[in-house]
């Protein structure tokens, strides 16, 4: 179901993966606050932004709907990416943000999912049952609506797993969420894969504005425009 060119991908995307851990796991001072790999990574969440903006506005009569909307969507979030990895500033511009219950600042997006966690963490057992129950129905809820949109739900799924575009952005926001989730944990070695993870999402979102692009440039070059 699967293409090559995306098993590649994600064949080649988690060896980067694994050699950046390794590297950063004997060099530490390379994840550091504000260090090269968070710099790189913030210059990345910037460049995908203004691609995926700028494809967006130039391209649209090669553009469905759809990939518009991605598109757009992409480069939102990326400028969201890019903001929270210099802080909005903070440190450059010697802004003092808000400080967080039960310690650091509020200087970035994932800081939503740290507060929440920490709400229902100091709840006790009373807030991890509330939140377990409303996980509990959410699933409920999202694979009730899956079963009964299965046949477009398995459209959509072939439609990803064969697209280049789609396909990175998939991988991108998985990577992303796996960097939030690692943010939870107080591990040292999370931490280094949770940089290592934020750093590669900003490659992959690149990539995938570019494979869209390679694939719009090849229509324009026989001058047939999406529909």
């Amino acid at each position: 179901m699967i293409s090559r060119e995306n098993l590649a991908f994600v064949a080649a995307t988690a060896a980067a993966v694994i050699l950046l851990f390794t590297i950063g796991s004997a060099r530490r001072e390379l994840l550091i606050e504000d260090g090269i790999v968070e710099g790189l990574g913030a210059a990345g969440f910037a460049v995908a932004s203004l691609l995926a903006l700028s494809t967006a506005l130039l391209m649209r009569a090669f553009l469905t709907p759809i990939e518009r909307s991605l598109l757009v969507g992409t480069g939102a979030l990326s400028l969201v990416l890019f903001l929270s990895e210099i802080s909005f500033g903070a440190r450059i511009f010697d802004i003092q943000m808000p400080q967080m219950q039960g310690g650091g600042e509020f200087d970035g997006g994932h800081d939503i999912v740290i507060i929440l966690f920490r709400r229902i963490r100091d709840a006790g057992q009373a807030g991890m049952l509330v939140a377990a129950a409303g996980l509990g129905l959410f699933m409920a809820a999202a694979a009730a609506v899956l079963y009964v949109f299965r046949q477009r739900a398995l459209a959509i799924a072939r439609h990803v797993l064969s697209s280049s575009f789609e396909f990175r952005l998939a991988v991108a926001i998985g990577m992303l969420a796996g960097a939030v989730t690692l943010d939870l944990l107080p591990s040292r070695r999370a931490g280094i894969l949770e940089e290592v993870l934020e750093f590669c999402s900003s490659g992959v979102l690149i990539l995938a504005v570019t494979a869209l692009l390679r694939q719009k440039g090849a229509l324009r070059a026989f001058g047939s425009p999406s529909r």
